[in-house]
């Protein structure tokens, strides 16, 4: 089963959970051979995250599992959907996102798949 993780490191209300869980998993439509009722969206907020970059700032991981390798430019248009999403409903800048694929194992921030 695909499985979306969303941890950020700002607290967040329960609408906004849900809010996040809806663009998570309604977006995953945008990679071949998913869909919203056979995937998992676990949004855990109020995490410790840092990165070594600035203290303090509200950041979040996103960790995509999908069972396959999709394309990387199926990839890139979730993770483009993502990001907006956490950028408007939980204020966090693109910069400071940061996804992680089960196809493409590397960490890259959120401002890659906008520009």
């Amino acid at each position: 089963m695909p499985y979306v993780q969303v941890r950020v490191s700002v607290p967040l209300t329960q609408e906004q959970i849900e809010k996040l869980a809806a663009e998570t998993l309604n977006s995953i439509d945008l990679i071949p051979g998913k869909s919203a009722p056979v995937t998992m969206a676990e949004i855990i907020p109020d995490c410790n995250l840092y990165f070594g970059t600035v203290d303090g700032e509200p950041c979040a991981i996103v960790d995509v599992a999908a069972n396959n390798s999709p394309d990387s430019t199926d990839l890139k248009a979730y993770s483009k959907h993502v990001c907006k999403a956490l950028n408007e409903i939980a204020g966090i800048e693109l910069g400071r996102i940061y996804i992680k694929h089960h196809a493409n194992p590397e960490w890259h921030t959120g401002r890659m798949f906008i520009e």
